[in-house]
């Protein structure tokens, strides 16, 4: 950068200042407004209602709720103060209004009821009404599969694809828009817990037991959760006092006999504060090598994670305030079927890898509305992450250290606009230490430090126009890195709904983010590749935009959605590895060309007499990036996938069934051509599909399941290079495209105390 743009950039910034100045210490409301929740009562469980219509009696003028059942409400020109709540399936209520009150309303079911809308069906999987597409998935959603940690959870969805990193570990990375899981910020309760070296195996740890809903915006989203947003946001909420049940129990067991139990243990203190308690185990299977390539087809995997939260909810002065904590210690073993870690960790005798993994984490939140219409919300968390590791002879031990606060001031500047403007700061130091524990080629040996500190200043405004048929949020950020001196991030996503069958959207936005290039491909770690990093790795700058609508429909006893979205990724800079110079070699070098993704994605839901749920979506992935000159297609990816779903619930609901299919079509592979015949692989995959079943018998206090994973048994040829030879030089475990562990079934239990 140069001074004159150094500059520049700062009169910019200072003058974005003294704007957030102005409007903090000179508010001008030009109307007022009611805000308010409304809840559902659902299985003797309060939770919030999204779309419920809210509207001032007597009139056309209202809104509907938004996915967590907030709403706010103008009260220009309404003499008669008086709200007509209603959302299908529930009473519909009237209520009067006072000045200066935030309302909390609760709708009774109407158990007389026999219409059947879309709404009907939000319980369990729906989408959101904010300016971003978001796709809520709620618990009940998640005991439709097995869902033992949030990286089971998606099975059903079409949006989020779970791929596995490393065959060995099992490690797991979520992606959204088909690019890798590091273009993925994940949430934990609006909070950055998961980012960095925990993400990996963090996506594991957390069981599903534990949370209540999880929102997927595609795209550019909210400058508030930073600048690293890029192909999405995954914000998991966990479950509280107010959406769980008084006891929880949950054990589960599988077909190789890895166990798991759960318990959730809910407390009211007082009127004000409440709190839950989670403990949650993992107990490792029997050692198993279906394929008989002398490894085991799974890791031993021994975790404990316990997590506690409390909650402090004061309507009348309108504070709320949130507290927890979370330890996690994990223990992961994979490799030969005799290896033993006791003995042989970092050896040459028997190949092995080992992870162990020690965890804390705490954060809170706090909220305080001083009036109908401004009020205040403050975030903060840190954590402390510890991995011991060893890959075959290769020894990484990696330490992370986590802090991050966020806090931003909401007001009306003018009717129907809000404006949320704020600071922001984030420090993380990571330490990564990698040793041969014998000789070997390879040269990247050495201590890896990262550091980055980051304070920031954020604006977001949101306007309402059209009688509340459009809104517009707009945003900018201006961050300031230690190393990369100052990230400017403008965002922009609009929604329109111009009747209630129909909602268009469009995002554009900016994204900047630092990679983590051992933890990002630690599978690398396990092969004899030697990695090469030709040049400093610049950071990523990538430009997302794209479109979609919703259609909701009701034919007779059917009703439900057609989705059609299209977005594109254009990367300033990206790292990716090369496999095909040497596949001795893996290199990593900033880009010299452009890099894209475009992703088309369609999909059809269907709710049949409210006891059928149908699911049929399609999706287009096109990755690519240029070397010197030519286009190539990204590797180990799907371009063409097909997803079915079918789930089943009688009127008594005392049972219920599901399934889901998935098709994957043909992979580009890397280059294993300059290997010797026996070591090298084709060049594109073979397409397979995966089925997956479930059967739930549903008694008072007590609850059964039982199902399969992977029904036709498909498993991906081979998927360990030169597993004869674990220390030769072709040895190479990164070149998987498919499921290596077969068929798979599992049974299972919940006891529950409302």
């Amino acid at each position: 950068m140069t001074l004159k743009e150094s500059y520049f950039y700062k009169r910019l910034a200072f003058k974005f200042v003294l704007t957030a100045v102005f409007f903090l210490t000179g508010i001008s409301i030009y109307s007022q407004s009611v805000k308010g929740i409304v809840y559902g009562i659902s299985e003797n469980k309060k939770e919030p209602l999204d779309a419920a219509v809210v509207r001032w009696l007597g009139t056309t003028k209202g809104t509907i709720t938004e996915s967590n059942g907030t709403f706010e409400l103008s009260l220009s020109g309404i003499s008669d103060k008086r709200l007509m709540v209603s959302y299908s399936g529930y009473k519909s209520d009237t209520i009067s209004v006072e000045d200066d009150s935030y309302l909390e309303i609760t709708l009774e079911p109407n158990t007389t009821t026999t219409t059947i809308e879309v709404e009907d069906e939000k319980k369990s999987t729906y989408f959101g009404n904010e300016n971003a597409k978001t796709e809520i998935i709620t618990s009940q959603e998640l005991v439709k599969d097995a869902c033992c940690d949030l990286a089971g959870c998606f099975g059903r969805n079409s949006s989020v694809e779970v791929a596995v990193t490393d065959i060995i570990t099992d490690s797991k990375e979520l992606k959204i828009l088909g690019l890798e899981g590091a273009y993925t910020q994940i949430l934990i309760d609006n909070l950055p817990l998961m980012s960095g070296l925990n993400v990996k195996y963090g996506v594991s740890s957390i069981p599903g037991t534990l949370i209540d809903k999880i929102t997927i915006s595609k795209g550019s989203n909210s400058v508030l959760q930073g600048y690293e947003s890029i192909s999405g946001i995954m914000n998991v909420l966990l479950k509280d006092k107010d959406n769980s049940d008084m006891l929880l129990l949950n054990g589960f067991v599988n077909s190789i006999l890895e166990k798991q139990l759960n318990l959730n243990l809910t407390h009211s203190l007082n009127k004000k504060w409440n709190s839950i308690l989670t403990l949650h185990s993992v107990q490792k299977s029997n050692r198993v090598d279906e394929n008989g390539d002398g490894f085991l087809d799974n890791p031993l995997i021994t975790r404990y994670m316990a997590y506690n939260k409390w909650k402090f909810s004061n309507s009348k002065n309108k504070t709320e305030f949130n507290i927890a904590g979370r330890y996690w210690n994990e223990e992961r073993i994979g490799g030969e079927r005799n290896f033993d870690i006791k003995k042989e960790a970092g050896s040459s005798q028997n190949y092995g890898q080992t992870i162990k993994i020690n965890s804390v984490e705490g954060y809170s939140r706090f909220g305080k509305q001083f009036s109908t219409t401004n009020g205040i919300k403050m975030y903060v968390n840190s954590s402390f992450y510890d991995q011991k590791s060893f890959y075959g002879i290769t020894q990484y031990d990696a330490k992370q250290t986590s802090f991050s606060f966020s806090g931003f001031y909401e007001f009306e500047y003018i009717e129907r606009g809000f404006l949320k403007t704020g600071l922001s700061y984030r420090y993380q130091k990571i330490d990564e230490d990698i040793k041969f524990n014998v000789q070997t080629n390879k040269t990247y040996a050495g201590n890896y430090i990262k550091k980055e500190s980051i304070p920031g200043i954020f604006s977001e405004s949101s306007i309402s126009f059209l009688e509340d048929k459009g809104s517009l949020m707009t945003g900018i950020r201006f961050d300031n890195h230690n190393e990369h001196d100052l990230i400017i991030t403008p965002r922009a996503l609009l929604r329109y709904q111009p009747d209630e069958k129909i909602v268009l959207r469009a995002s554009i936005g900016s994204g900047f983010r630092t990679v983590n290039l051992l933890s990002e491909y630690s599978n690398i770690l396990a092969s004899s590749r030697n990695i090469i990093i030709a040049e400093k790795l610049e950071p990523e700058k990538v430009l997302n935009y794209g479109a979609d609508v919703i259609f909701y429909f009701s034919l007779g006893p059917a009703s439900g959605s057609l989705n059609i979205d299209f977005y594109r990724t254009d990367f300033k800079n990206k790292i990716i590895p090369d496999y095909d110079i040497d596949p001795l070699k893996v290199i990593f070098a900033n880009l010299e060309g452009k890099a894209f993704s475009n992703v088309f994605q369609s999909e059809a839901s269907v709710t049949i007499l409210r006891n059928v749920d149908l699911k049929l979506a399609y999706k287009f992935i096109d990755i690519q990036y240029e070397k010197n000159g030519m286009m190539f297609e990204q590797p180990f990816n799907s371009k063409h996938r097909v997803l079915t779903t079918f789930s089943y619930v009688p009127s008594s609901k005392s049972w219920s069934a599901s399934a889901g299919l998935n098709w994957f079509g043909k992979q580009r592979l890397p280059s294993t051509a300059s290997n010797p015949p026996e070591y090298q692989r084709p060049s594109v995959s073979e397409p397979y599909t995966l089925i997956n079943m479930q059967v739930n018998k549903n008694f008072k206090y007590f609850e059964l399941y039982a199902g399969v994973e992977n029904l036709l048994d498909f498993r991906q040829d081979n998927p360990i290079i030169s597993a004869n030879d674990p220390f030769g030089p072709y040895f190479d475990t990164s070149f998987i495209w498919g499921p290596t562990k077969g068929r798979e079934f599992y049974a299972g239990f919940r006891f529950l105390l409302k």
